[in-house]
């Protein structure tokens, strides 16, 4: 069944009709000068269905304003009665048209103009208020009526604030509704429930205004004012921290709370401060709610934009990777090949040359191959290559190490180092060979120990990094040896020669830290890193930020 009328358009517009009817035909009776519910109830419904369903939005409202015209209900005369008749939504949909097509009401599906939406909200409830205020100056009442009604000009601003009051209290609401995106109900339920607004609303908002709604029953008259300003607080603090959707729940529940437990009392100027308080309060709050989601939105684009370029820059760092691998690759077969073509050619021409020259040629070829396998391991290790970083950490480093004459102890610990991303198994053996040059440059060290721990923790792998150098003969080494030492492993190892303020800027771009420890005779540093191969969402349409303009989104 629900299929068939969101097929077919007249059943849709039946729908639209019956619903709005029954819907309008309820709050009717409880519409009253203070507070004119059904004008929220007539502007949402205009800014939220298209045009093609207005129409039908005019006949549901036709059948209960005739009815309530009529003599019997209010014997305000024959011009009260046809005025009253005509749906007084029909007024409105000049300024709704208006407001959509020149000033940007919508300026997307899922974005609102804050400026133009309370300019539609001004001018509607102006009109209404004027075309009531005229009505009731040809109220013609039967002679002999005790107590004839009299109009009075400050009915008019009071008539006003109540039909302000009435948009505020529904529209909102309904604008709330209009911006959520779409997706299953079952997951938007889900959704709702774990929402911390909707916690926070049942557990502080609800239980604060039902105490202060009971304060007010039963508190003196001078009191009552006081009241009732504090029970916008809460809304206040849930805008502050939620935006405009917990300024919509909670002035919406705060204006309930007020309205409801005051007398409609007719030019009452007690009454219309209140209203006028309301109606200041409330669209403060909304603008504040509308300025604080703009902040808030703002900023959930800076640390999307910051995770996108962190996100860039780790595949840039692992493409760099995969080309001095590559490139290493192919080194290493040239090597192979130019090794074998020089033995072939010194094998040739051996009987040629004299035996002491044919030494130095084999000398100097054997010396260019290890310069270039030396530049292969330092480009990408070949023990990287065939089985993976553990031994690349154990071989590659501690055979340079061993040369340089220092003592060397791997320790891998943890689990699940296997299933980090490759671009983080490049970062910690990049960090790694560069802690283990800072380290040596620091003191003397004779020992160096490096260990790799993995883990998992709520749904995200790390690892943590740990280089530490001991000096057990610290001063035995001259200061120019243990420079040359390190320019050494720099070479051997492929390093830069970064300092810890850039290794720790490295660490970052995996969501981690690097961190120092320093000794008399020691230096430890110590990394981690995140593997944030994680999917980026895509950015959300931002609002300009030099703009001046407030959107609602």
């Amino acid at each position: 069944m629900m299929n068939s009328i969101a097929e077919n358009k007249w059943l849709r517009q039946l729908a639209v009709f019956v619903v709005y009817g029954i819907v309008y035909t309820l709050l009717r009776p409880y519409s009253v000068a203070v507070w004119h519910i059904i004008s929220g109830l007539r502007l949402g419904c205009l800014l939220l269905l298209p045009y093609r369903y207005w129409p039908a939005l005019a006949l549901g409202e036709l059948g209960p304003d005739v009815y309530y015209a009529s003599p019997e209900q209010a014997p305000f005369g024959l011009a009260w009665q046809i005025g009253n008749s005509i749906p007084a939504i029909l007024l409105a949909m000049p300024i709704v048209a208006w407001c959509k097509r020149r000033l940007g009401l919508f300026p997307s599906k899922y974005l609102i103009r804050a400026k133009a939406l309370l300019i539609c909200i001004t001018l509607s409830a102006a009109v209404w208020t004027a075309v009531t205020v005229l009505l009731l100056l040809v109220v013609v009442q039967p002679s002999g009526t005790p107590h004839p009604y009299q109009f009075q000009s400050i009915q008019a601003v009071q008539l006003f604030l109540g039909r302000y009051a009435g948009i505020l209290s529904v529209l909102p609401i309904a604008l709330a509704l209009k911006l959520q995106k779409p997706r299953p109900w079952r997951s938007r339920i889900f959704g709702w429930i774990s929402n911390p607004l909707l916690q926070e609303s049942v557990v502080l908002l609800l239980p604060s205004l039902a105490v202060l709604y009971w304060l007010n029953l039963h508190a003196p008259a001078d009191i009552k004012p006081v009241i009732r300003m504090a029970m916008l607080l809460p809304a206040a603090w849930l805008t502050m921290k939620h935006g405009w959707r917990a300024a919509t729940v909670g002035t919406t529940a705060a204006i309930i709370c007020i309205l409801l437990n005051m007398d409609s009392r007719i030019g009452d100027l007690d009454v219309i401060g209140a209203q006028a308080f309301i109606a200041f309060s409330v669209t403060c709050l909304l603008a504040l709610g509308v300025r604080v989601s703009m902040q808030n939105a703002v900023e959930e684009q800076e640390r999307i934009d910051a995770k996108a370029a962190m996100k860039l820059a780790q595949q840039g760092l692992y493409l760099c990777e995969l080309r001095m691998r590559q490139a290493s690759e192919t080194l290493e077969k040239v090597a192979g090949g130019l090794q074998l073509t020089q033995t072939r050619l010194l094998n040739r021409f051996k009987h040629m040359i004299p035996p002491t020259e044919g030494q130095s040629y084999y000398k100097q070829m054997a010396t260019t191959q290890s310069q270039v396998y030396q530049l292969v391991e330092s480009m990408h290790p070949t023990a990287w290559r065939e089985r993976g970083l553990p031994a690349a950490l154990r071989e590659t480093i501690g055979r340079a190490l061993d040369e340089a004459g220092i003592v060397y102890r791997f320790e891998l610990k943890g689990r699940g180092l296997s299933q980090l991303s490759p671009g983080v198994h490049a970062a910690i053996y990049r960090l790694a060979c560069e802690a283990v040059v800072f380290v040596l440059a620091q003191y003397a060290q004779s020992t160096i120990t490096i260990s790799l721990r993995g883990g998992l923790t709520h749904g995200q792998r790390w690892a943590v990094l740990r280089v530490e150098g001991n000096a057990d003969r610290a001063g035995n080494i001259l200061a120019a040896q243990k420079k040359h030492e390190s320019q050494y492993l720099a070479v051997k190892l492929g390093t830069n020669s970064l300092s810890a303020i850039a290794m720790r800027d490295y660490a970052r771009l995996y969501n981690g830290e690097l961190h120092t420890f320093a000794q008399e005779n020691a230096y430890r540093m110590t990394a981690l890193l995140h593997d944030a191969n994680h999917r980026i969402h895509e950015p959300r349409a931002a609002t300009p930020a030099a703009s001046p303009e407030l959107y609602i989104r």
